[in-house]
């Protein structure tokens, strides 16, 4: 809006007010120059409340002291408002009684210093006496209230210097910025004013202008960004509803095929069984009828023979038939548990993707619904600080623009900020499916260690956490030399890809678990907190007192895991508390371990059950069920009696079908693999590790080859793989 825009330009709305949906009246502006009618904003702020809410773009304000009445008028707006409202009344009445003589008749102008109405004849008068000299530049004629290029600029030239507020009868001709521009008069100056900073309103309106000038010319470098927003979101949205199809998709089919295979399967083993059957009755009638060929002669003589003979092929027939027919059974049983399992498994992952749609999509319409904010206050601003220029009323301007430029800088600052979750609510997070359904029905762990990896380029690290993604990228943590928290990233081949310094002296051991494809959870020191991101390297840390309120002083952070699905990191301290903080590390809340356990010493999470390896304390391992903020005890895990050694749990992880893998240590040395069933806790097998590797950690990796476990050494710049089998 230049300074000669036409009041006839400017747009209906920004007059009107968003509550009654009628032109404002008595205008209050709010700190994001959102205005609003004073008694609509009586109506909906409760009485003695200390905040208030924008109805426009939801932002919260602090009341001033005063309330609703403290609040600044909108004196621009009201300008242009009274001038409107002063050309509707002569429109439909163009009779006025003059304010000199008295008499009505039609109008001819408007004195603003006398703020009342002239005939023709005292119009003259008015304008000509040099009585009423002072009343020359605020005299309007009535003639110009219709024409066409009335700008702003003028209508403001026409207005009187606002009274003071100590001194009602005389008109301000200073400002005090001590208190916050207000106009004042000369007696204030040495009143309750005396010793402030006291400026020229003239020379101070010309400052505001060029600052405000400035605010807007840089708002404007991000007009595009701040309006680009809503496109983005909408991509996300469209591609969340594609990527959610699309995965839907994948595991139907996928539980299709393999429903296929298995119906194969069992048809396949029964067509086998009647095969053997048939050969069975075949081989027993060529036997038979041998066998009463060589008979035939002694008949009578050997009938019992050939009888018993007869029964006792029978029976061994019969055995032999009821052998593979429960074979046979077992193994159909086997196929239809496992295809169960499988699509029980997959109508949890499909429940779980509508409930992340539902979760996404919810944030998606927040988002959305800010950036509307945002680009209606960016709308408002660029049209207040246009109104404002364009009027070039020095008194309107030192009042209005200190407060315009503050809501520029504020939403500036908020069009700046970079918003890197939009594109992760384009996705959902899925965990992985069980391996295809077999006869076999259980994993097993190789007999012997399939390989070592050694970790290239590993210079003076002390190894303390594994952790490994989908793609097979592995993270690992630990001490250098000098004390140093340490990350390094590695192939599933071992080549070193990055690595990096977290801080400086750490006093305790880091630990780290996957919470993405990119992102690591990390733990180092007594309590610092993080995430780091593998693709560029970037990191975001917190100290635990400042993430939880009333935090213990003396609380000492010692082990991480993720939950991916719930977008949530859980961390074990060297006490019963676990905190669960969300992946923008804000904490969601504070469980309590049961009594039996001291410690969380390590931790793994599957499916809504959290393992805990309690080392330092009990020397047991438990499963537990979480609640809202307390936990429950499910079973504890069976400790190993290999080579009746007292046995310490170290390190517990589970592959994708929901067996738990421990890793149990001795303090006279010596390593131990027990694999547990999926929801007891009982040993199902174990691997005794080579006495010559210093294992301190476990993990399970996807890999072409299938699902492997990964066992880190301490010093010794090796990875140990065994195969799951």
């Amino acid at each position: 809006m230049a300074s000669a825009s036409p009041l006839k330009d400017i747009d209906e709305q920004y007059l009107q007010c968003c509550i009654c949906i009628e032109q404002l009246k008595e205008p209050k502006i709010l700190p994001c120059l959102h205005r609003y009618c004073r008694e609509c904003l009586e109506k909906i702020v409760k009485k003695g409340a200390k905040k208030i809410e924008c109805v426009t773009c939801r932002e919260v304000h602090t009341l001033p002291k005063g309330g609703i009445n403290g609040l600044k008028t909108d004196f621009n707006t009201k300008n242009i408002i009274e001038f409107i409202q002063l050309q509707d009344s002569v429109k439909v009445d163009p009779l006025r009684t003059c304010i000199h003589c008295r008499k009505k008749q039609k109008a001819s102008a408007f004195c603003f210093r006398c703020n009342d109405f002239l005939c023709e004849t005292c119009h003259a008068f008015h304008a000509s006496s040099t009585m009423f000299e002072d009343h020359h530049p605020h005299i309007f004629s009535l003639s110009e209230a219709e024409a066409a290029n009335l700008t702003i600029q003028k209508l403001s030239s026409l207005k009187v210097a606002p009274r003071c507020q100590t001194h009602p009868e005389k008109l301000s001709e200073l400002c005090c910025t001590t208190c916050g521009n207000l106009p004042i008069c000369i007696p204030c100056t040495y009143g309750e004013h005396q010793g402030h900073i006291l400026k020229e309103v003239k020379s101070l309106a010309k400052i505001q202008r060029g600052m405000l000038k400035g605010k807007i010319t840089d708002l404007l470098q991000y007009k595009e960004k701040a309006y680009s927003r809503r496109e983005e979101i909408k991509k996300a949205k469209d591609k969340l509803e594609l990527n959610v199809d699309q995965e839907s998709r994948k595991l139907q089919d996928r539980l299709d095929r393999e429903g296929e295979r298995i119906k194969k399967e069992i048809q396949d083993a029964e067509k086998e069984l009647n095969t053997k059957q048939a050969d069975l009755e075949e081989r027993m009638k060529e036997e038979t009828s041998a066998r009463k060929k060589e008979l035939e002669k002694e008949m009578r003589e050997l009938r019992e023979r050939y009888e018993q003979a007869c029964r006792e092929e029978r029976q061994e027939a019969d055995l032999n038939f009821r052998e593979i027919k429960e074979k046979n059974n077992e193994e159909q049983k086997q196929l239809e548990e496992g295809l169960r399992v499988m699509n029980n498994e997959i109508q949890e992952l499909l429940a779980s993707i509508r409930t992340q749609k539902d979760e996404h999509a919810k944030k998606i319409k927040e988002l959305s619904d800010h950036f509307d904010g945002i680009v209606k206050r960016f709308e408002n601003v660029t049209a207040t600080a246009d109104c404002i220029l364009a009027a070039q009323n020095d008194w309107t301007d030192v009042q209005c623009i200190p407060d315009v430029c503050r809501a520029v800088d504020l939403l500036r600052e908020e069009v700046k900020r970079d918003n890197p979750g939009i594109g992760n609510l384009s996705g959902v997070k899925i965990r992985g499916v069980s391996a295809g359904v077999t006869v076999r029905g259980k994993v097993g762990i190789s007999e012997d260690m399939e390989s070592i990896v050694d970790l290239h380029e590993r210079e003076g690290m002390y190894a303390t956490d594994i952790t490994g993604n989908e793609d097979g990228t592995i993270v690992i943590t630990g001490i250098t030399s000098r004390f140093q928290a340490h990350i390094a990233v590695f192939t599933k081949t071992g080549g070193l890809q990055q690595q990096n310094i977290l801080a400086g002296e750490c006093s305790s051991d880091p630990e780290c678990s996957f919470l993405s494809r990119f992102l690591v959870a990390v733990i180092y020191g007594d309590n610092q907190i993080g995430i780091y991101d593998i693709r560029d390297q970037s990191r975001r840390f917190i100290n635990l007192s400042d993430g939880i309120m009333n935090c213990p002083t003396n609380q000492q952070v010692c082990s991480i895991t993720t939950d991916p699905v719930n977008d949530h990191i859980i961390v074990g301290c060297r006490s019963r508390d676990v905190y669960v903080f969300n992946s923008k590390l804000e904490h969601v809340k504070t469980l309590k371990l049961p009594d039996v356990i001291q410690q969380a010493t390590d931790i793994a999470m599957y499916k809504g059950n959290m393992f805990v390896c309690d080392s330092s304390g009990t020397n047991r391992a438990f499963a537990v069920t979480l609640k809202q903020t307390a936990s429950e005890v499910k079973y504890e895990f069976t400790k190993p009696t290999h080579g009746g050694a007292d046995w310490y749990p170290l390190s517990v992880c589970t592959d994708q079908t929901g067996y738990i893998y421990m890793l149990w240590w001795r303090s006279r040395g010596g390593s131990l693999i027990v694999q547990y069933t999926k929801d007891g806790g009982q040993i199902e097998l174990e691997r005794e590790v080579d006495r010559t590797h210093h294992v301190t950690a476990i993990t399970a990796v996807q890999t072409k080859q299938g699902e492997k476990l990964l066992l880190l050494t301490q010093e010794t710049d090796k990875l140990l793989t065994y195969g799951l089998t």
